[in-house]
């Protein structure tokens, strides 16, 4: 079984009801017991992307961007929220995430734990700032072979 491979990922994200799909080339790769995708989401007027890392494992799912935005957040389902961070030029917060589920399909629907690509990592939260509620997205990541 590999455990490299150039992807294609299609980032569908839903806040309230409102869509936003973004397509990235990225890297799909296994290292223990975690699957990790890393892309580059370019930034409007920078030359420097932001480097995008999101490992999943069992129950668990973690995004880190590092760059002119820099991110952390966890998403632990049925745990008590997750603290994270956001940092960029013009704000800065501490937020947190309460997290419904997090799933890995295969492109059948079946419940794939092993994210061998194609696959589609699916999660939905609330987010949380200064203890008032944000938002409540659902997002779908999906992985493909390039």
């Amino acid at each position: 079984m590999q455990d490299r491979m150039a992807v294609k990922i299609t980032l569908t994200s839903t806040q309230d009801g409102e869509s936003v799909v973004q397509t990235y080339k990225g890297e799909w790769f296994r290292k223990e017991r975690s699957v990790y995708i890393r892309y580059e989401e370019p930034v409007e007027g920078s030359a420097d992307p932001i480097r995008t890392l999101v490992r999943f494992r069992t129950d668990e799912l973690s995004i880190t961007r590092r760059g002119v935005v820099e991110s952390d957040q966890l998403f632990v389902p049925g745990e008590v929220r997750r603290s994270g961070y956001y940092r960029s030029p013009y704000t800065s917060f501490q937020m947190e995430t309460a997290t419904a589920f997090v799933a890995v399909k295969g492109d059948d629907g079946l419940e794939q734990p092993s994210a061998v690509p194609p696959f589609t990592i699916e999660w939905q939260y609330e987010l949380w700032m200064n203890e008032h509620l944000s938002g409540r997205f659902h997002n779908r990541l999906h992985i493909q072979e390039e």
